[in-house]
């Protein structure tokens, strides 16, 4: 049997692995990143990177289902919140913008990555994405029913929240405050009546 420490200390070498692979494949690309060049910037030796994943794309694989698993894990209290669609839905961005902002190396890297991975069997953060995505999709329809979204089709907002991240990712901006934030999504929601 494992002791907690050594799981402790297997999960924070798997981590710096992660984050020393997401700086090579951040400058390099995915494609010219070797496993040599992972070992090194993680600052283990190759036969310990190999320990903890089988090839480069076992490790871009981990990057991307440990972001999402983060976005998800995130907002999940925001998403069962009691309250109507709009300030869900406000909450629920706030948060997420609040996550990229803080790890913008890693959500850069997640929303402008590649598809690297085409084969939807090796693609376990799409549970994720795709159930986020359900989620905004959900809060948006309720919001036209309920009157408080301006009518318009979801995919429209889908891509403008969209733009409204990858603002966040290429600003300098730490936080939004509230009040910008709204003006932001002004055009997209009606102002409460």
């Amino acid at each position: 049997m494992i002791s907690k420490r050594k799981v402790e200390e297997r999960n924070q070498r798997k981590l710096a692995i992660l984050e020393g692979s997401l700086r090579v494949f951040n400058e390099l690309g995915i494609e010219k990143t070797t496993m040599d060049e992972i070992a090194h910037e993680s600052g283990f030796g190759k036969a310990t990177l190999y320990y903890y994943f089988t090839s480069k794309d076992d490790v871009f694989v981990h990057i991307m289902e440990y972001g999402w698993k983060r976005l998800w894990e995130g907002i999940e209290s925001r998403v069962v919140e009691n309250i109507g669609p709009r300030k869900k839905f406000i909450g629920i961005i706030r948060k997420m913008g609040k996550i990229v902002t803080e790890d913008k190396i890693l959500y850069g890297f997640l929303f402008t990555a590649p598809n690297y991975i085409n084969d939807p069997n090796k693609q376990p953060w799409k549970i994720y994405q795709e159930r986020l995505y359900a989620i905004l999709q959900s809060i948006i329809e309720k919001g036209i029913e309920k009157k408080e979204f301006v009518d318009l089709n979801p995919n429209l907002l889908m891509k403008a929240i969209g733009g409204l991240f990858h603002q966040l990712l290429i600003s300098n901006e730490e936080d939004l405050k509230d009040n910008e934030f709204e003006d932001m999504l002004k055009n997209f929601l009606r102002p409460k009546k």
